[in-house]
């Protein structure tokens, strides 16, 4: 098995990079694929840079020309279910592009896709449950070493909660908490919103591949959504995705 690795932002990859032993470097498409081993495992990891098309385009390179069997999309988000904190954890059974909207056209409905009839894509029940299982033994078992304690108390993290639920997707960096109200009626299960997950999950979809969304949840998507985004990301949330990442593919073979 060849497993695809992405994130959307180089910080949220960099602690992978560090622990890769990369055999190879292939530009494509303006991005670096590194084509290695990680934790044991044959891997291809890449920054995919924001936003669906970029998301998409990345993808499909790791399907159509690196073979992957699996592809691990991470990094973080921003909540829209008000149970959800600062460093909590979203596995995504369903992935919805929020932006997604023909129904202008009959018969689509609105986040349909047209011409795949469908609205959703939905993981698989085993990925998404190893997943589940590897928030789990990270938080318990290596948080605690792995995290500063000073990063912990500064952004009020003590034991993550980690969810299953719905990942909603759109080209829209949402710091609005009218739309993050609106998504949360028209969305079941809404648990978190980002930028890439749903296309990365189209993509697999179309290409009958496995695929695993994960995200960290850095801010409440509201007006407060930028404070301390990048301290939280490199010194928190990249070691949470590192930590689960390797108990992930340790146990998907």
């Amino acid at each position: 098995m060849t497993i695809g690795i992405i994130g959307a932002m180089q910080e949220e990859i960099k602690l992978l990079s560090e622990s890769m032993t990369i055999k190879e470097s292939k530009n494509i498409g303006m991005r670096n694929f590194y084509v290695g081993d990680l934790f044991g495992k044959d891997v291809v990891l890449v920054f995919s840079r924001c936003g669906k098309v970029a998301a998409a385009s990345t993808v499909t390179t790791l399907i159509e020309t690196f073979g992957v069997n699996l592809v691990i999309f991470t990094g973080v988000a921003g909540g829209a279910d008000k149970s959800l904190n600062i460093g909590d954890i979203v596995i995504a059974d369903k992935l919805v592009q929020h932006d997604m909207d023909a129904s202008a056209l009959p018969p689509f409905r609105k986040f349909e896709i047209p011409l795949l009839g469908v609205d959703t894509f939905e993981a698989s029940p085993k990925m998404t449950a190893l997943a589940k299982l590897s928030a789990h033994h990270y938080i318990s078992e290596s948080m605690k070493a792995d995290v500063a304690e000073c990063y912990l108390k500064e952004f009020e993290i003590t034991t993550p909660n980690i969810t299953v639920g719905t990942v909603a997707s759109g080209d829209l960096f949402v710091a609005d908490i009218q739309k993050v109200q609106s998504l949360s009626r028209e969305i079941r299960n809404l648990k978190c919103i980002e930028m890439e997950g749903a296309a990365v999950a189209q993509v697999c979809y179309e290409h009958n591949t496995d695929f695993v969304v994960f995200r960290v949840i850095s801010d409440k998507a509201d007006k407060e959504a930028g404070i301390n985004f990048p301290k939280f990301i490199e010194k928190t949330a990249s070691h949470f995705t590192c930590g689960i990442i390797k108990q992930f593919i340790n146990e998907a073979g």
